[in-house]
């Protein structure tokens, strides 16, 4: 029964591993000009933050901002740091706790009898298991610098989820902030 159990959580935690990935979502205020951007500084750097830090992971800190200032700055914005920029960015990490459920059900039989009849006798019998996890989210988000108002938002639901090493989490990280950003600034839809 133990070695049931090992085969099933292993299974269980393959296709979970296997199929999580992130989802990214974004919302935006479509009456701002987004062309007229061209400057961008941290929220937190700005003379409009109020506050102190929001006990974020500083690895997870640094991967994350060294990701959207290098797609930033691919898309042509530049990091301003004197004078007053055109949009301050943010983000922040949100964690929930969440779990799935693994099945395994085995079973086996034995059958006899002549030609017309036959008789059988099998049993089945099922396991079932209960994982959890905590699922990370990266929340960025575009601040207007002149009026102080949110224009830009995006989450990428479960992209600080299964950070099993240094590699992965800038991998992972990086290529979440891509696709949040891949469609920033909003253009005119067609």
């Amino acid at each position: 029964m133990n070695c049931l159990r090992m085969i099933a959580t292993v299974l269980g935690l393959t296709l979970f591993t296997a199929c999580s990935t992130y989802t990214v979502k974004t919302d935006y205020d479509p009456s701002i000009a987004y062309s007229s951007y061209k400057t961008f500084d941290w929220y937190a750097a700005s003379k409009r933050a109020k506050g102190k830090g929001s006990g974020i992971d500083p690895l997870i800190d640094k991967r994350v901002r060294v990701s959207v200032q290098a797609v930033l700055e691919a898309k042509g914005f530049r990091q301003e740091t004197v004078a007053e920029p055109d949009f301050l960015v943010t983000y922040y990490p949100v964690y929930q706790n969440k779990k799935y459920r693994t099945t395994s059900s085995f079973g086996g039989g034995y059958g006899w009898g002549s030609r017309r009849w036959g008789y059988g006798v099998g049993t089945r019998f099922s396991t079932s298991q209960v994982h959890k996890y905590r699922e990370g989210t990266i929340i960025l988000e575009v601040v207007d610098s002149r009026s102080n108002q949110l224009v830009w938002q995006g989450a990428a639901e479960g992209a600080l989820t299964n950070l099993d090493s240094p590699e992965n989490a800038q991998e992972q990280i990086n290529k979440a902030v891509g696709d949040l950003l891949a469609d920033f600034p909003p253009g005119p839809k067609h």
